[in-house]
Formats: structure tokens, sequence, C-alpha cells
């Protein structure tokens, strides 16, 4: 993406309010190895110091297309994040940060700045949470950004309301790509319950199932608490007490078969945890619930 340094700062717009996006800022700037960041061009409340980092007030996509640099922000302000060519660095009103090229490669930066109720409702649907202020948008930003530079070099005043809605199409861009992720993730987790279900009388260990969904142990712990609320070996115990109670309603099995056939090394151990689990024992349960087996 060629084109020189330019920067330009926008009034507030009843007809972009509307549709939930006002573009206020945008540009280009590249910044050659080994030169000062930032350069002391922009307003006050824009620039900053890397000692003192700032807090801006709206909602920022910085695209790096050339070189790599570093990243810090709150809520983790300690971690030094790396960013590289074809991220995007998310900034948020009220949010401290703080950014800069790598000496050695310097960067080429692009930026738009928006504020308006979309990104709001974003937020609240916790699509852009602040501990995730990196997004790889690759050439499709690269696109965006072209026809943002094209529109704002021409007159961006004229071009604001086409700026809003580009603005728009890289939320709608990074909200689908961490939507796709999010749903990715919820199959995984999907999987890892219907294979504990078909392997109840198995019971696979919970390591082999993430090995055969392509993820760590500790990944697949994670996912599956924040997708069902519940721990991963706590719903294995579930299906595994829900098995048990359809042999125990609809088979004449002794109480150690069904231990045996449902994995647990021993049938005092098995009433343990049925117990535990439903307040009776297995042979209490079954005197209750049995159905006789022609």
């Amino acid at each position: 993406m060629e084109g020189a340094d330019y920067f330009t700062y926008l009034p507030e717009n009843t007809l972009c309010e509307a549709w939930g996006c006002t573009a206020l800022s945008t540009g280009y700037t590249a910044i050659p190895p080994g030169s000062d960041y930032p350069p002391v061009r922009h307003p006050d409340d824009h620039h900053f110091v890397w000692e003192k980092g700032r807090t801006l007030q709206a909602y920022q996509f910085a695209l790096i297309s050339e070189g790599r640099g570093r990243l810090q922000a709150a809520p983790q302000p300690d971690v030094v994040r790396t960013v590289e060519a074809g991220d995007v660095i998310l900034l948020f009103p009220g949010v401290w940060h703080r950014f800069s090229p790598d000496p050695e490669t310097g960067w080429v930066e692009h930026w738009i700045e928006c504020r308006g109720f979309a990104f709001d409702r974003a937020m609240d649907m916790e699509l852009l949470p602040t501990e995730r202020p990196l997004w790889h948008a690759g050439k499709a930003g690269e696109a965006i950004f072209n026809t943002v530079h094209r529109l704002a070099r021409e007159d961006a005043l004229l071009h604001q309301p086409e700026l809003s809605t580009l603005g728009l199409q890289l939320l709608a861009r990074l909200c689908q790509s961490r939507d796709l992720a999010e749903q990715g993730r919820a199959r995984i987790v999907e999987r890892a319950r219907r294979i504990l279900m078909e392997q109840s009388g198995r019971s696979p260990a919970l390591a082999a199932v993430a090995r055969d969904l392509g993820i760590s142990y500790s990944t697949l712990r994670r996912l599956f608490r924040q997708h069902t609320g519940i721990s991963l070996k706590q719903y294995q115990t579930e299906v595994r007490i829900r098995r048990a109670c359809e042999l125990l309603r609809n088979s004449d099995k002794s109480i150690k078969e069904i231990a045996g056939h449902l994995g647990y090394n021993s049938a005092f151990h098995f009433s343990t945890q049925f117990q535990k689990a439903t307040g009776v024992a297995p042979s209490h349960w079954r005197q209750r619930n049995h159905f006789a087996v022609r």
C-alpha cells in the first residue's frame, strides 16, 4: 500500500450516528527503521510518549501492514505482546495502552478511529474483550484500509459517511472471525461430550479424549468448563451415573457387573460414587425404579 503519510480528524456526524458508527479520524504513516516514535504531529489528546502511554476516548483499529513491534494495554499492562505484519491493534475508549515499532524493522501503520453504539453493543456482547487487543486481519484488512485512504485523501469530510461504514466493515469482520473461532471451540466441546456419552461403558481417559480432539488436556478442561459450567470430570461422572441408572432399571446385571461395565475398579467405588450423586445406594435405587426384564 503506497501513498504519502497523512492524518485527518473529523467532527461528530448525526447521519453516521444513525447507523451506529461515526469515523472520527483516519491516517497512514510509514515509520522507517531507527526512527523516533511516535512522530510529534498529532493533537495533544492523541499524542503519547512511551513512558506514560495513552488513553483515547473512542475505538480505534490500527493495522500494521509491514514490520513488527510491541504492544502493552490494560487490563494486562505488564504483558508485552508482539505485533506482526497483518495484525490490527484494537484500542478501546478509556483503556490505557502504548505501542511502538521494532527499531530494526520500523512499521507501516494505518488507522481509523470510530465511535458509536455498534461498537458499544459489540462490547456488551463480549465480542470485543479488552483482554484480546490484537486481531490478525491480513489482506482483507488491508483492502478495507485501501478504500479508507483513497476516500480520506480525496475529501475526508465529504466521505465521512462512507468512511464510517468502512469502520463498520472492520468491526463486522472482527466479530465474525471471533464468532467463528468461538463456534469452533463450541464444536470441540460438543464432540467431547459425544465421545463421553458414546463411550460411557469404557470410561475413556480424559487425556486420551483431548488427544483424539487434537488439543491439550488443559485446553479441553478450560474450554469445557467455559461452555458447560461444569468440569470435564464432573460431566463424565454424570454420564456414567445416567448410564448406571439405565442398567439398574432395565437389566438384571449385578451391581458388580454394572460397575465393571462402566469401567469402575470395584463395586465399592461405583456404589460410593452412585450414592454421592443420587443420595441412595444402587441397590435401593433399583428397588424403587426396576422394570422387570422378561
